[in-house]
Formats: structure tokens, sequence, C-alpha cells
């Protein structure tokens, strides 16, 4: 078993000294220590790491007498070691007046950091008379949503809470508390000691600063972080596929909620908002599932407000009751119907009835807006996005147009096209065997039984396309397919495993 004992260098010389034989070292004994050294920030409780140094030691078993005697002879006298705990030095800091600590060497008391807004709560009272807001926040040193570092906000009031809209946004902290909690790092902002500054970037390029604060320092190393920030945030939110602290699953898409219970997270754009009387309506759409299968409720209802209507895609509705007061005084409605938007924990009930829509036969899924839910926008940029631009084969602009946009275009000038892909089907089968649909292989009373369908592929699994090709079992130099695939045809969706001969390398990469 390794051992690794760290000690003063004259403790373990009489050690070894008394006992030998007590660590099994070699004589020539040679180790290198690589280490940064600690330094306290001025007027913080931060650290702050030197470059890495790596130290030698020389070798611990006892020297001659001779050759000892004469060492100790020449040597100046020592000062007794101090065996207490070994005070920092203080850095020497010539930049500004604030010390911004990267969220990885945070530790416990107060601090001044930089972060990204990778997810957030809506603010909700507290037992006592705060408002709570609970932000994840990540920079280079905690890169992905899973690491990142949870901020509770506290604030009497809406108003004061920090008015963070997107996910990519940058927040500063000033003196905010870092604490432990159940073995991780956590900030606490408190209203009477913690400043903040939400920072994003305008379409001009300029940065847009917002603070409850009458006043603020912003210099030029501020700019120059936030800029940095920015940057960096484009690219890792474009590549981080984990989740965030309490999310188990990845938003859902609108054409799987009839396989969704409980609660669940949507991606989606935000095409109307029905605000005249309790409760508030929300139409939503995400490129997913058949135009067909939309209640006609929700599209005449998008007709009569002069809203283009998608051709493809399902149509949802999403109910608000009180917590729509809460959207509406952190300034989400005016970015609603422009941007991306992702909700949390949505709570995900059939056949309740609402007034005016006619319920389709089999049920219909409602989505409400509770308590626990939470919004923000979503920038064009993030993967979630991304992954539903792709269901329709198209830039990310020309799916996340404004609803003006939508209004002034024609459905079918809206629709993309998506890419054109060859399916290579055999002429015996193409010739000889008709196509089935779904809802006739469904109920087949003949099983096993080969079919020959047309259908659209919702979802492959493994995601990663390289993990889809297998060796074979003792042969490194062949390799066989195999994945699972999920289909959909109208309102019917089969699962199929394809496995071995069914899959051709060359074809099969051009149609994923």
């Amino acid at each position: 078993m390794q051992c690794v004992v760290v000690a003063e260098r004259n403790v373990l010389k009489k050690t070894l000294d008394r006992k030998p034989r007590l660590f099994n070292f070699p004589h020539s004994l040679h180790i290198e220590v690589a280490y940064e050294e600690p330094q306290r920030l001025p007027d913080s409780d931060q650290l702050r790491y030197l470059p890495s140094k790596t130290i030698t030691t020389r070798d611990l078993h006892s020297a001659t007498p001779a050759r000892q005697t004469l060492i100790q002879a020449q040597a100046p006298p020592r000062k007794k070691p101090n065996h207490g705990k070994r005070p920092l030095e203080v850095a020497r800091m010539t930049s500004p007046a604030y010390r911004y600590s990267p969220l990885s060497e945070l530790v416990d008391g107060f601090a001044d950091i930089y972060g990204v807004v990778v997810n957030m709560t809506l603010p909700k009272k507290t037992s006592g008379r705060d408002f709570c807001m609970t932000v994840s926040v990540t920079d280079e040193s905690c890169p992905t949503r899973a690491a990142a570092i949870q901020v509770n906000i506290f604030y009497p009031t809406i108003e004061k809470i920090p008015k963070i809209k997107f996910v990519g946004d940058i927040i500063r902290f000033h003196k905010v508390k870092i604490q432990q909690y159940q073995d991780r790092i956590q900030g606490l902002s408190l209203s009477r000691a913690t400043r903040h500054l939400v920072l994003r970037e305008k379409a001009n390029g300029s940065l847009e600063q917002v603070t409850n604060s009458d006043t603020w320092t912003f210099e030029s190393s501020d700019e120059l972080r936030t800029r940095k920030l920015l940057k960096w945030a484009r690219k890792s939110l474009a590549e981080d596929d984990t989740l965030p602290q309490g999310c188990s699953l990845a938003p859902k898409l609108l054409s799987e909620l009839k396989f969704a219970e409980g609660f669940i997270d949507l991606v989606v754009r935000v095409l109307n908002v029905d605000d005249c009387d309790e409760p508030v309506r929300l139409t939503v759409w995400d490129g997913s599932g058949s135009a067909e299968e939309s209640d006609q409720v929700l599209v005449r209802a998008l007709q009569d407000k002069g809203v283009a209507v998608p051709p493809y895609g399902l149509l949802k509705e999403v109910i608000m009751s009180s917590c729509w007061l809460v959207v509406r005084e952190m300034c989400f409605v005016d970015g609603m119907l422009k941007n991306w938007c992702r909700f949390r924990n949505l709570a995900v009930g059939v056949d309740e009835p609402i007034p005016g829509a006619v319920i389709a036969p089999g049920g219909r899924e409602i989505l409400r807006f509770r308590e626990v839910s939470s919004f923000v926008l979503m920038p064009d940029f993030a993967l979630d996005v991304r992954r539903r631009c792709s269901l329709m084969g198209t830039p990310n602009s020309s799916i996340t147009a404004n609803n003006d946009q939508l209004r002034t275009c024609s459905p079918t000038e809206n629709r993309v096209s998506p890419e054109q892909v060859v399916t290579v089907i055999p002429d015996r089968i193409r010739k000889n065997i008709p196509v089935t649909p779904l809802r006739e292989i469904l109920s087949s009373p003949q099983t096993p039984r080969k079919f020959h369908c047309w259908a659209r592929v919702r979802s492959i699994w493994p995601n990663d396309i390289e993990k889809i090709c297998k060796p074979k079992s003792g042969n490194s130099d062949e390799f066989i397919y195999s994945f699972a695939l999920t289909v959909e045809e109208g309102s019917e969706c089969l699962s199929i495993i394809v496995y071995g001969k069914d899959a051709v390398s060359q074809h099969l990469q051009q149609q994923m």
C-alpha cells in the first residue's frame, strides 16, 4: 500500500534515526514536491495561488556522524519550529480595489466574483420577510452546468432582485458570503452586505449594466473581464451537455408529452400571450411533432391575432396564474415573444377542462406553471436551442425570428425545407412490399413479422453517432451496428432496434 508522509524535515529524520525500518525507503531517496503557495488577498477572506514551484529533498537517512557534526558546527542556530497554524502571507496587489476569485478557488468567508448565469429560479417568498432567488454560475475554472456554484439571493422586495433575463448573462457580486452546504461550495447574497451587477451584450455591441444600487464601479478591467466571459460563455453553452443541479432529465420535446409524468422542463418559442383574463395562457412551439395534432382553438387564436401559424410542429398551451405577476416583475414579458424560452418544473396533467377548448379524443396534455416552476430566456447559441433548430434542419437565425417577422411572412415562407437525404431501399422490397402505416403495425396480430414503413425519425440512442458502431466480440477489425431509433407517424410512435446487417455504414452516416 502506498503511503505518503508529510512532516518537517527534522521530524522525518528523527523518526528514521529511531526506527530505521519503519519505512522501506531506498538508500538514496529523492523526492520532488510541486506546490502552489497560497496568499491571502488584501481585505478579503479569499486566497490567491502563486505559480507552481518544485522543491527536492535530500536523502532522509542519517548522515555519517563526522559529517553530521561538521554540518551542525557550520549551520547557524535554528529557531524553534512553530507547530501551530501557519499564517498566510498577504498578497501584494497593484490591481484595482476589487480582487475577483475564480469559482473553483472559493473558501469560506466573503468574496468578490464574476460568473456566467446557467440556471436560475424565480423569486419566491420565504418564511421570513424576504424573497429568495437561486442563481447558478460558472466560469473557466468551473466550466459545466453540473459543476456550477449556486448563489442564494435574498431581498425584501422583487424590485431589488437581480434582473437576470438570459442564460449567458454575466453577474458580478461584491462581498458575497461563501459557505459549505452538503459538501458543496455555496454563495449567499445578503441584502445589507452584497452588491450585484448584471451585464449582457446589446445588439450594437455595448454592455448593458443592470443593478439596484445608486452608484457602482465599472472600470476598464471590469469590461475586459466581462467581454472575456461573454466570449467564453458562447463556446461553453454551445457545447455543455451536462445538467444543472436539481435537473435529473434534459428538457423534453412537445411531441414527447404523451410519455411525460409529473414535472418536466421545456425549451420552446412562445408564439402568443393571452393575458386578458385569468389565468394567463401561453401558446408554445418547438418544431417537434405534427401540426395536425394541434388544438384548433390554439390555431385560431394565433390567426385572430395575425400571428403566422407554423406549418409544422405541435402547438401546446402553458397555463399561468399567480406566477405571471412574478414573471412580469422580472421583466421577462418583452423578450418572451422574441427569444427561445426555458420552462422548468412544468406540471403535466391530462384531460383538465379548459373553457372553450375542444378536448381531442384520447385526452390532451395540459401544462401548468406552478409555484415550483421557473422561467428564463435562452440565447440562440445554447445547446438545447441548437438541438431544436436541428429538428427543422435550419440555422438558428431562421427559426428564432421574432413574432413581428412571423406576422409579415406567409406560412409557406416560414417553412424551412429539411435537408434532402437519400434512403437506399432494395428494389425487391420497394416494388413488392407495400408501405404499412405505423397504426397498422402496432395493431397487427402477426408478430414477429417484417414490415415496410415510412416514418419520421424522432430520436436516436446513443446520441453520439460514433458510439453506434461497435467492434465484434473477439475481433477488433470487424464492426457491427447497434442502436435504437424512435420513429413517429402522426400520433403513433414506435421504437426500433437496429443491429448488425440492418445498418450500412456509408448510407447510415449520410442520413444521420
